[in-house]
């Protein structure tokens, strides 16, 4: 049986907006990548991931819990290539993994630029306290681990034993996530690529 058309379109008005909530998720992420966390209101949100807000919390929380499962999922497909630069047999081949995976992020025109975890453990607005400490927390963890790596591949003789293995990590990641900030305020593909050459060649071991 038809239903009187007034009274069809007061149903469809009424069945919820259905979504699919990957893809809601991704389009979060793009917003909090190229806005921030404080730039990031709940309306550009709700706009961009194709719902309401009631859709938004119910499925995701509020926007702090929203925010983390945005970071879980930029981890997961975006920056993956940073846990397994540190799987290489050598340092060097950390150092060129860790490179080559910044400069595919930086250079993929899908992405915007720039680093979301540099944006948000540098600059946040008052009452954001819990998002920087939150991802000062998550980068203080792939600091450690780099440290780590290097000071295994030190007594593995990788580099000499002159070189401070937490220095040399912590230049690594210093010109890493340099490469994220250089290419989030307009640095071409070859820049790029000719930091990361410049920095190889005077990497000191095999």
């Amino acid at each position: 049986m038809t239903l009187h058309p007034e009274l069809e379109r007061a149903n469809s008005r009424g069945r919820p907006r259905q979504f699919d909530p990957d893809e809601a998720l991704t389009a979060a992420m793009r917003v909090f990548w190229e806005h921030g966390y404080a730039g990031a209101s709940i309306s550009i949100l709700v706009k961009a991931m194709g719902l309401n807000r009631g859709s938004l919390y119910a499925t995701f929380g509020d926007k702090e819990a929203l925010f983390h499962r945005v970071m879980e999922l930029y981890e997961r497909e975006k920056t993956a290539y940073m846990m397994d630069a540190l799987d290489q047999p050598t340092a060097r081949g950390v150092a060129e993994r860790l490179f080559r995976g910044t400069l595919a992020l930086q250079t993929n025109s899908d992405n915007p630029k720039g680093s979301m975890g540099i944006v948000h453990s540098v600059s946040h607005a008052p009452g954001d306290e819990a998002i920087r400490t939150f991802v000062m927390e998550r980068s203080n963890f792939w600091r450690e681990k780099l440290i780590d790596r290097m000071i295994e591949a030190q007594r593995q003789g990788d580099f000499p034993s002159t070189i401070d293995a937490k220095s040399l990590a912590l230049s690594l990641k210093a010109s890493s996530d340099g490469l994220l900030v250089a290419a989030g305020t307009g640095a071409s593909a070859a820049e790029l690529s000719g930091i990361v050459s410049i920095f190889l060649a005077t990497w000191p071991g095999k």
